[in-house]
């Protein structure tokens, strides 16, 4: 499959737009086996616009490239005398289809008018020498001859923000996008109402699996609410080289994997599997799910990878390793991770009797987090040991009693934890795991014990059927107890880690979902209020 995709990739991105250069070239005096040579065919292309040989050398530049085969593909038009909107248009955004047949269609009607770029700068010049001398008569001369028909008012605009959005469309797409933080689970290190940029090509920027979208929205069209994107065509997974890997305790943005299925309600959104997750019996879970998609079966909408909500989280888990959260720690494979700056987690104060807990107070001296539930008497805080310990010692004349609050082993988080069978698997937030992370290339033996564990990865995530009957498994219809990991896997948690839900909730972060690497802070508010010290603040939180 990955080279019949890199086979369709070379034929639509080289071989069939310089296939019909070949003919334009010759139609100029070139020879046309140069259209196939790279670097060359380049090099000529630019000589026939009017641009010097070193010009390509943009072409090597991540990002701007773009722009400037866009702008050559649109001097080759009007050096050969095709100046309309939608000449331009095909040029830029079906070069495979436009130049094959501008070069073997349109030949008969191709007028060469000469290099389009060093037209146009030469008429700029002299234009300038001439209304800078007033000479109103050789301005008018300049406008008469030039060959490079002037664009009215209207088509200036209109150029002007199509390629604005052309722009801005791919910059998002494959360099870097602007995202904002939503949700408390990474207060600590993040905030709410943070907006950072985050970079797509340290990971190495992801092919678009939906190439048919609204320009600059991601899954739902304003004001209707609808979809903004069509399923078809659908391409499979593909990256572009990484310039690193995903580090272990680095923030990372992804696709939201249970967000394939969502419940529409009319102004956003539900999470189709919370409404699953709580309920702790396989069975009158599947009959819940059967009767939700007979009541919401016009509402239930299914989401391919790319268009899954964004979320970030910390990765604390590579492929292969072990994770496990003991008395509310953290354990990797089997040690206490290095000290992660901006960590949370839940406190219990209790006022003395006589005494109260001013809210506000904690608010405006202590950086962390308030559960809705907290009062004068009695307050939850999320915050970090360090910050914990300051407080207990600073309110110590009002406190009764502050301590870090921890589920006990065996308890059952009413959440719903992932596998969600907790006959099985008993874990809450602060007892989890043992649990292992799938990586690519590895073979796991199944068992009715584990299945729960892998069966979303073996069917929504790579691809399979699976059929569990009398205690065995048939993947594809072949009988078998293994099976082998197609893609990596990650583990994301939250800094905040009493109020986020997390990998603990819905499970492994496949590869493919993977959007990119954080950078900073290029905006921060809180409400009216902008927080200037944020500004420009790395996004690593660590």
């Amino acid at each position: 499959m990955d080279i019949f995709y890199y086979i369709i990739v070379f034929l639509l991105s080289y071989l069939l737009p310089f296939a019909g250069m070949a003919k334009i070239f010759e139609l100029r005096g070139e020879k046309g086996w140069q259209a196939f040579v790279p670097v060359l065919n380049c090099i000529v292309w630019a000589k026939i616009i009017g641009r010097p040989s070193w010009y390509i050398l943009w072409l090597l530049v991540p990002g701007v490239n773009l722009f400037i085969l866009a702008g050559m593909a649109s001097d080759l038009n009007k050096s050969f005398s095709r100046f309309s909107f939608l000449d331009s248009i095909l040029a830029i955004a079906l070069p495979f289809v436009w130049f094959p047949y501008m070069g073997y269609s349109l030949a008969p009607k191709l007028v060469y008018i000469g290099p389009a770029a060093k037209l146009r700068h030469d008429f700029r010049k002299n234009y300038k020498a001439a209304a800078k001398a007033k000479d109103e008569s050789q301005m008018r001369k300049l406008e008469k001859e030039h060959p490079i028909p002037k664009k009215g008012a209207i088509r200036e605009w209109v150029d002007s923000i199509l390629f604005a959005v052309f722009a801005a469309h791919f910059i998002r797409l494959f360099l870097i996008e602007a995202y904002t933080i939503p949700t408390p689970s990474m207060e600590g290190s993040l905030l709410v109402g943070d907006y950072l940029f985050v970079s797509k090509i340290h990971y190495g920027s992801r092919m678009p699996m939906t190439p048919f979208s609204f320009p600059l929205l991601h899954n739902v069209l304003p004001i209707t609410g609808g979809e903004c994107y069509s399923k078809w065509p659908k391409w499979g997974y593909h990256r572009a080289p990484a310039l690193q890997k995903v580090h272990r305790y680095d923030p990372v943005v992804f696709n939201y994997p249970e967000g394939d299925t969502t419940l529409k309600t009319p102004n956003y959104s539900e999470d189709y599997y919370n409404q699953l997750k709580r309920i702790h019996d396989t069975d009158q879970r599947e009959k819940t799910r059967a009767s939700m998609k007979a009541a919401f079966k016009n509402r239930i909408i299914t989401r391919p990878v790319d268009k899954r909500d964004h979320y970030i989280k910390r990765c604390v888990g590579l492929p292969g390793d072990s994770i496990e959260v003991r008395d509310g720690d953290l354990y990797v494979n089997g040690q206490v991770p290095p000290t992660i700056k901006g960590v949370q987690h839940e406190y219990y104060l209790r006022a003395k009797q006589g005494k109260f807990i001013d809210i506000s107070y904690i608010k405006k001296n202590y950086p962390c987090t308030l559960d809705p539930r907290s009062q004068s008497t009695e307050a939850i805080v999320h915050t970090s040991p360090e910050l914990a310990a300051r407080m207990q010692k600073e309110l110590s004349p009002l406190l009764d009693t502050m301590f870090r609050r921890v589920a006990t082993k065996g308890e059952i988080d009413n959440n719903g934890m992932f596998p969600y069978n907790h006959a099985i698997y008993p874990w809450n937030n602060d007892y989890y795991g043992p649990i292992w992370i799938p990586k690519k290339g590895v073979k796991v033996t199944l068992s009715m014990k584990n299945i729960e564990l892998y069966q979303r990865i073996i069917v929504a995530y790579e691809g399979n059927t699976l059929e569990i009957k009398d205690g065995g498994f048939k993947i594809n219809g072949v009988p078998t107890n293994e099976y082998t990991f197609k893609m990596d896997y990650y583990w994301m948690m939250g800094d905040n880690r009493h109020n986020s839900a997390d990998s603990r909730s819905w499970g492994f972060v496949p590869e493919d979902h993977v959007v990119g690497k954080p950078l900073f802070v290029w905006f921060s508010h809180d409400g009216w209020n902008v927080r200037w010290n944020r500004i420009f603040m790395s996004a690593q939180g660590n």
